[in-house]
C-alpha cells in the first residue's frame, strides 16, 4: 500500500459499496420524506432504460445494481403520516432491502403494473423528471414520457407535473455522515494537487503543463478513484499572461484546476504553485501579497453566506464588499455533490458577472456543499504589471457556517 493510501484512507472497493449502500438507505429513510413534503408531491414516478438513465436514478441504485436492465420504474409514494413507500418495478432482488418489488411478470408488464399502483394510491399529483431548466431533472425521454401520459390514462395523466424541486432538493442536500466523510475526500483531493504540484513531477525545464495534466489523471486512476472533470494546467508568466502547454520554467505561477469524484461525491479545487529562479529563496513579496488579497475575498463570501438567500443575493453582497475594500474580483461559484457542476444556486458565473434568471434565484440551504471559485487581479510590484490569482475551495455550508472540505491554500506551494 503506497502512503497516499495511508495517510488517506482510500477504501478497497467492497467498502466503498457498504458505504454508498448505508449512505443511499439514510438518505431514503431521512431527506426522501422531508423533501417530498416540503413541495407537496404525493408520488415521484422515474423511469429508465439500459444505456439512456436518469441522472437521478442513478442516484437511487444500490452498489449491486449498475444499470436499469431493459426497463426500471421506480415509485415513491408519499403516506398521510410523511413516511414514503418506496416501490420498484423490476425483478431485481438486489434492490432489496431498499426498495419493495411489486411487479408479477406473469401476470402483468411493468406498465400495467405502474397504472395500478398509481390507481390504487390516489395520489393528488404525479411528479416525473421533466424540466426546461436543469439538466438534472429531465431524465424522462419523450417517448417514455408520452408511454406514461397514455398508461396513466386521461384523469391520473392530468396529475403529472415535474418533479424537479424534489429532485434538485435529493441531489444537493447532504445527510450528516456525508458531510462527516466529505473533508476526507477534499483530504485526498488536496494532496494530490500538492503532489501534482511539486518536484516530484515537475522538473523546471523539461516537465509541459499537458505532462503534469496526464500525471495526474494517471495518478487518479491509479488509486482506483475518477477525476470529476478532465483536469488542466496552465502558467501564468512573466510579461506573457496565461499560456498552456508550454514547458514550465522558473518564474512561472503553475495554476491547477482539478477534482476527483470519489464515494458518490465531487470535489473542485484550483491551486497554485510557483516556480523559484535559481537564485530566489522565497515567493516574490507581490504574489504573496495577491494570494493574502484572495484569502480575503475568501473570507468575504463566507462573511455573506447566509441560509435563504439567493445565489444572486450572495453574490451581489460579495462583489459590492469586494469593491468596497479595493480588491478587482470575479466570482463564479458553484454547488458540488453528486456532480462536480451540481445541482443547486449558482453564485455568478465566470461569463457572467451578474444576476443569473432561475439557477441564480435558488437559495442557500443548510447541509449543501460548494465549490468556491474566483479570482482577483491586483499588480505585481516584481513584475509590473497586473496579474489574475486564481483559487477555488471546496466547501461546505452548515448551521450557518462556511467549512472548508481541506486546509484552503494560503501561500504558493513552491518548486526548486
Amino acid at each position: 500500500m503506497d502512503a497516499l493510501h495511508m495517510q488517506m484512507s482510500i477504501l478497497p472497493l467492497h467498502m466503498r459499496d457498504q458505504v454508498r449502500d448505508r449512505w443511499l438507505q439514510l438518505r431514503l429513510d431521512t431527506i426522501l420524506p422531508v423533501i417530498m413534503a416540503k413541495h407537496q408531491l404525493d408520488m415521484w414516478v422515474l423511469i429508465a432504460r439500459e444505456y439512456h438513465e436518469d441522472p437521478i436514478m442513478e442516484t437511487l441504485f444500490p452498489a449491486a445494481i449498475d444499470s436499469s436492465r431493459r426497463l426500471t420504474i421506480i415509485v415513491f409514494v408519499l403516506n398521510q403520516d410523511k413516511t414514503v413507500e418506496r416501490l420498484v418495478i423490476h425483478t431485481n432482488p438486489s434492490f432489496e432491502p431498499f426498495y419493495q418489488r411489486v411487479w408479477e411478470p406473469a401476470e402483468e408488464d411493468q406498465w400495467k403494473c405502474l397504472a395500478r399502483i398509481v390507481a390504487d394510491k390516489k395520489p393528488q399529483s404525479i411528479g416525473v423528471n421533466v424540466s426546461d431548466d436543469y439538466s438534472f431533472c429531465d431524465g424522462l425521454s419523450h417517448s417514455y414520457y408520452t408511454k406514461l401520459l397514455h398508461t396513466l390514462g386521461e384523469e391520473h395523466a392530468a396529475l403529472v407535473r415535474s418533479a424537479e424541486q424534489v429532485a434538485l432538493d435529493w441531489l444537493q442536500l447532504r445527510s450528516d455522515e456525508e458531510l462527516m466523510a466529505y473533508p476526507t475526500i477534499g483530504a485526498i483531493t488536496r494532496k494530490l494537487a500538492q503532489e501534482a504540484l511539486s518536484n516530484q513531477v515537475i522538473h523546471p525545464g523539461i516537465t509541459t503543463t499537458t505532462e503534469v495534466v496526464r500525471w495526474i489523471r494517471q495518478r487518479v486512476i491509479d488509486l482506483g478513484m475518477q477525476t470529476s472533470f478532465y483536469p488542466t494546467v496552465d502558467v501564468i508568466r512573466k510579461g506573457c499572461g496565461k499560456l498552456d502547454d508550454v514547458v514550465i520554467i522558473p518564474g512561472d505561477i503553475i495554476h491547477l484546476d482539478f477534482g476527483i469524484h470519489y464515494l458518490g461525491l465531487a470535489t473542485d479545487t484550483q491551486q497554485l504553485a510557483y516556480v523559484l529562479h535559481i537564485d530566489e529563496h522565497e515567493v516574490p513579496k507581490g504574489l504573496q501579497d495577491a494570494m493574502q488579497t484572495a484569502n480575503r475575498l475568501e473570507d468575504i463570501m463566507c462573511e455573506n453566506f447566509r441560509e435563504k438567500q439567493t445565489g444572486n443575493e450572495l453574490f451581489a453582497a460579495c462583489i459590492q464588499q469586494a469593491q468596497d475594500e479595493g480588491i478587482r474580483a470575479m466570482i463564479y461559484s458553484h454547488p458540488i455533490g453528486t456532480h462536480c457542476h451540481a445541482a443547486g444556486p449558482l453564485i455568478g458565473l465566470y461569463d457572467r458577472q451578474e444576476a443569473i434568471p432561475v439557477r441564480g434565484e435558488l437559495v442557500i440551504q443548510n447541509q449543501t456543499c460548494y465549490a468556491m471559485e474566483f479570482n482577483i487581479r491586483q499588480y505585481i510590484p516584481e513584475w509590473d504589471e497586473e496579474i489574475p490569482i486564481y483559487l477555488e475551495e471546496s466547501v461546505a455550508f452548515k448551521d450557518d457556517q462556511v467549512l472548508y472540505l481541506a486546509k484552503r491554500q494560503t501561500d504558493f506551494y513552491i518548486i526548486r
